[in-house]
C-alpha cells in the first residue's frame, strides 16, 4: 500500500485484515460479542508476543548492540511457527474453559485464518519479475553499468533515497552487512537523485558502501513493480528472484533474510 512516496508493508495489513474478518465472523455467530472480541485479542496478542520473543532470542547478538530495537516491531521480526503454536494454545484454552464461546471462536478462527491465507497467497502472486532486471544504470564514476553482477553470487538489490527516513535508518547497518558478507552482492540503487546529493549524504554520515548505482529514470522500480522505499529484492546466484521486502530492516531481520543464501549453523 502506498501513500505518496511512502509505503506500508503488506504483512501487517494482511494480519489486520485477518483479525477484522475473525471479529466479524465471531459477531455473526456469537451472542456475547464483548467477551468474544476480548478472546480474539488475547489470542492474537499471545501469538505476536511469543513470535517476537522467539525471534529476538534467535538473534539476540544482533539486538545486543541496540536493546531498544527489541521493542521496535516495525522490523517485522517474528517467528511465524512459534506464534502460530502460541495462538493455537490460547485458542485451545478458551475452547476448554469457555464452552459457550466454542462456536463463535471456532468460526472466528477459521474465517480469520482463511482470510489471512488467501490474502497472503494473492499478495505473493503479484510482484517483481523472476530475474534481475536487464537495465543499465550509472555507477559512481558516471559510467553505464548493468544491474546484474554476473559473478555467480547471490544478489541483494536495495532501492533507496536520501529523503527516505527508513532508508537512512538502515543504511549504516546495510553498509556493515555488505562488508561482512563478501559472498553476497549487495547493490544500492539510488532512486532518481543527483549524484552530488547522494555523495554529500554519504560523506556527511560517513557511510561507506560499494556497488552504488544511480537510477535517474526509476527503471528498476518500474521493472520490479516497487511501490515504495526502501524496497529490497533478493536474487539467487542464477539471478532468480527469491523474495522481496518492503520497509526498513534491523540488523537481526536482515541477517534472517540473508539466511536464504547461507543458512545458520
Amino acid at each position: 500500500m502506498k501513500i505518496g512516496p511512502f509505503a506500508l508493508a503488506l504483512a501487517p495489513l494482511i494480519l489486520m485484515l485477518g483479525i477484522a474478518v475473525a471479529v466479524l465472523a465471531g459477531r455473526a455467530v456469537g451472542k456475547d460479542r464483548a467477551s468474544m472480541e476480548r478472546a480474539i485479542l488475547a489470542i492474537v496478542l499471545a501469538g505476536l508476543v511469543v513470535a517476537r520473543l522467539v525471534f529476538v532470542l534467535q538473534y539476540l547478538p544482533a539486538y545486543r548492540a541496540d536493546w531498544p530495537t527489541i521493542l521496535d516491531i516495525r522490523d517485522q521480526g517474528f517467528d511465524l511457527a512459534s506464534g502460530a503454536v502460541a495462538a493455537a494454545c490460547m485458542l485451545a484454552w478458551y475452547l476448554i474453559r469457555r464452552r459457550a464461546m466454542r462456536k463463535p471462536l471456532l468460526a472466528a478462527a477459521a474465517a480469520g485464518v482463511v482470510a489471512w491465507g488467501a490474502a497472503t497467497m494473492l499478495a505473493n502472486r503479484s510482484g517483481p519479475p523472476p530475474s534481475v532486471p536487464a537495465v543499465a544504470l550509472v555507477n559512481a564514476a558516471g559510467q553505464m553499468q548493468p544491474l546484474s553482477m554476473a559473478n555467480g553470487k547471490p544478489t541483494v538489490v536495495n532501492l533507496w533515497a536520501t529523503w527516505c527516513p527508513p532508508c537512512r535508518a538502515e543504511m549504516p547497518m546495510l553498509a556493515k552487512a555488505q562488508a561482512e558478507n563478501p559472498n553476497v552482492n549487495i547493490v544500492f540503487v539510488n532512486q532518481a537523485e543527483p549524484r552530488d546529493i547522494v555523495q554529500r549524504y554519504l560523506e556527511e554520515t560517513r557511510v561507506r558502501i560499494d556497488n552504488l548505482l544511480f537510477d535517474p529514470g526509476l527503471e528498476v522500480a518500474k521493472a520490479t513493480g516497487a511501490k515504495g522505499y526502501p524496497t529490497t529484492l533478493f536474487y539467487d546466484a542464477q539471478g532468480r528472484l527469491v523474495s522481496t521486502h518492503l520497509g526498513g530492516y534491523s540488523r537481526a531481520t536482515f541477517e534472517h533474510a540473508l539466511e536464504q543464501f547461507q543458512p545458520r549453523r
